[in-house]
């Protein structure tokens, strides 16, 4: 199954920092891939809050791996 925007937010805004881990080279595989990630360009609201999920609690996270 391929990701949608939904379980790609859902990801990024989990607590779990394994998690956050494990699905980092997914998020950016999906993101990378035009076919995959199509429904960004149709849904702003879902890509603001993707943007805003990653800046806050990714870039602001204390965990060092998050962050990167």
């Amino acid at each position: 199954m391929e990701p949608s925007m939904e379980y790609c937010l859902a990801q990024v805004l989990q607590k779990d920092v394994g998690k956050r881990l494990q699905v980092g080279q997914e998020l950016i595989d999906y993101f990378s891939d035009k076919q995959k990630s199509s429904d960004l360009e149709h849904d702003q609201t879902m890509l603001d809050k993707m943007v805003d999920g990653l800046a806050t609690s990714w870039v602001n996270s204390s965990n060092y791996k998050v962050r990167l």
